[in-house]
């Protein structure tokens, strides 16, 4: 049993509401391998645990579903699911979706990321139109005006599905910028093992923080999950997820 199953059946086995208990499974759609956030292979990451740790207890059966980043959306909207991960009012309004909205669950901090030996000088979103940028799929939707006016205005931009390939095009010299959450970069640098990932990295914060949550179909499933999420903040319990990831 890893570390992260003995959590979380710690966090199952002590429910922290005395609500009304229901039977319902819930299907949710994630993106692919997104770490520490998503690790299909295991069941398990950040977001995964936050809404198992969360709903569980009341008696929600969480069914998680892995797609390609920008098909989870696809998926809710042809309501073949109940509950999509990684949504804020960006990608929410962006995407025309409908439903209801839970409180920001967890934050991603995306980056610009470039080789130290280039020496570039990054001070504003609107700097990266200059250089060739890989992405990750919706991002010119999910990061606001800004970010899409400048992917629009850059013929050199890109965005792929894969985000290990950006870390390993940045490495190799293919791509001048790359932009990822630190966390997710610090993850796929420490793994590669096939090129070198010794190289110096600069680090530009231009875009700062990005809170995200779960949009419901349910009103009373997200009302649930807000109840939730914080009592799991004022039990410590939201704490001990992201301890097992982010060390």
């Amino acid at each position: 049993m890893t570390l992260n199953s003995i959590l979380i059946a710690a966090l199952l086995l002590s429910p922290i509401v005395n609500a009304s208990i229901t039977e319902q499974t819930l299907v949710v759609g994630f993106g692919e391998k997104l770490p520490p956030f998503v690790f299909p292979d295991s069941n398990s990451g950040l977001t995964v645990d936050i809404i198992t740790a969360a709903l569980t207890p009341l008696g929600y059966t969480i069914e998680s579903r892995y797609y390609p980043y920008t098909r989870r959306v696809k998926e809710y909207k042809k309501g073949n699911i109940d509950v999509v991960a990684d949504i804020n009012l960006n990608t929410a309004n962006g995407n025309i979706l409908k439903g209801y909205l839970s409180y920001a669950s967890y934050t991603y901090e995306n980056l610009a990321f470039a080789l130290s030996k280039n020496n570039f000088k990054l001070s504003e979103i609107a700097d990266l139109k200059n250089y060739s940028l890989l992405s990750w799929p919706s991002a010119a939707i999910h990061l606001g005006d800004e970010y899409a006016n400048m992917a629009k205005a850059n013929p050199l931009y890109n965005e792929i599905h894969d985000q290990s390939l950006q870390v390993k095009f940045l490495y190799l010299d293919k791509v001048d910028v790359i932009q990822m959450d630190k966390q997710s970069f610090d993850y796929f640098r420490a793994n590669i093992k096939d090129i070198d990932t010794t190289q110096k990295i600069d680090r530009f914060p231009l875009f700062g923080k990005s809170p995200n949550g779960y949009l419901f179909k349910s009103k009373k499933v997200r009302n649930d999950f807000n109840l939730q999420l914080q009592k799991l903040k004022e039990s410590g319990k939201y704490k001990q997820i992201f301890d097992v990831y982010l060390k």
